[in-house]
């Protein structure tokens, strides 16, 4: 698709979107309308890089408009005017186009997977039908505003560590391939000999030279194939994503991803009146690991049935729901308030993945300075007995 922009007998310039500058016409012509020129102006969004970067600011000048009354289309059109980023007014104008058509926003934006997610996509179309759909924004907004918070922790936590190792490591390569082997030269040029704490540097060096590339070339084959293998084998997949979930640490961390993921969904279905049938079923497809998705599509089938919302998700290895996830809901399904229960299963769980990503954090970071430091250390052994060794051949 492409943007066009059109004037009629000197009027404002408007702008229309079709796949070429004859579909804009034909466009115009089913309008009644008979520009005097028509002139293209760029791709539209569906052939530009699509950045999922591009939601949180968009929807907070959607909720902006929104709650001041204003229905999702005008908002929409008048945003297509006020933002100022290229990429944010043409995705305004490639979701009002949709708009126009008939379509439902939630429709709208299921043409750019790239940029909406599942788990934003199915919460605002069960809000359109339910005509709540303010409170929802403001839920998909402070979740993703968390997870940018995260985020930016994660990266500002490991910066520091990363380099030191990189200056570590070059200083290490700077020795090893440049100062070394002139003190190896001198050495041997005299009769001496390299002590110990240089021989492994050297040692060390020719891993470098050799052994990294050679892994870094059979772990990319071994990546690889593993990428084929999951795309083309769906049995494959859950295995691989069933020993993942075994890994100390992150197995963790991908479970209790999920599980805050779900039981977030959950929750904003369920509060948007949306009843637990359907709400699991647009709730099943944003589970990114394939196991548990087939925990959860398993367990979703038993309620259909008629069993219990806990009796249905225990499962003795790797569950979906932890037991203190499993001992909230029994509450809220003995009491009719479900909501709740999956919100309150969301919070302490997120808590408790934001510990535990802090765990990992600083265990990567102690061992990439404990990497580093090893290094100048042994750099630092290597010269200093280099030149005591150099300095003991010249006196003799």
């Amino acid at each position: 698709m492409q943007k066009f922009t059109y004037q009629i007998h000197g009027s404002c310039k408007k702008t229309i979107v079709a796949k070429n500058k004859e579909h804009a016409l034909a466009q115009l012509r089913q309008q009644g309308i008979s520009p005097s020129t028509v002139t293209f102006v760029s791709a539209s969004f569906h052939q530009k890089k699509q950045n999922r970067k591009l939601v949180l600011p968009f929807l907070k000048r959607l909720l902006q408009l929104h709650e001041a009354g204003l229905p999702i289309g005008d908002t929409l059109r008048i945003l297509q005017t006020r933002l100022k980023d290229p990429q944010l007014r043409d995705l305004a104008i490639a979701l009002w186009k949709d708009l126009s058509e008939g379509k439902s926003l939630g429709s709208a934006m299921k043409s750019y997977p790239h940029v909406f997610s599942e788990d934003i996509i199915y919460p605002l179309e069960a809000a359109e039908s339910t005509g709540n759909l303010a409170p929802v924004l403001r839920d998909i907004i402070r979740l993703l505003t968390e997870r940018e918070q995260l985020k930016k922790k994660i990266v500002a936590g490991m910066a520091y560590p990363i380099f030191v190792t990189i200056a570590a490591m070059a200083v290490v390569v700077f020795f090893l391939f440049f100062l070394l082997p002139r003190i190896e030269g001198m050495l041997t040029s005299m009769g001496g000999h390299l002590t110990l704490p240089a021989r492994i540097l050297i040692g060390f060096s020719n891993v470098l030279l050799y052994g990294i590339p050679l892994a870094l070339l059979g772990n990319g084959c071994i990546a690889w194939i593993l990428r084929y293998v999951r795309k083309h084998s769906p049995q494959a997949r859950q295995k691989t994503d069933r020993l993942l979930l075994a890994v100390p640490m992150l197995g963790t961390i991908l479970q209790y991803t999920d599980l805050c993921r779900v039981s977030n969904l959950l929750a904003t279905l369920l509060k948007s009146s949306v009843n637990l049938t359907e709400a699991m079923r647009l709730t099943e497809r944003t589970i990114r690991n394939s196991f548990l998705r087939a925990q959860y599509q398993e367990a979703r089938n038993k309620i259909n049935d008629g069993a219990a919302i806990t009796n249905a998700f225990q499962v003795k290895k790797t569950p979906l729901f932890t037991d203190l996830a499993l001992d909230i809901i029994m509450v809220g399904e003995n009491i009719g308030n479900l909501h709740e229960s999956f919100q309150e299963v969301y919070n302490l769980h997120n808590q408790e993945l934001d510990t535990r990503l802090h765990r990992l954090t600083t265990l990567i970071t102690s061992g990439a300075l404990g990497f580093a430091f090893f290094l100048v250390a042994i750099l630092a052994l290597g010269i200093v007995s280099s030149i005591m060794q150099f300095t003991n051949t010249i006196k003799l």
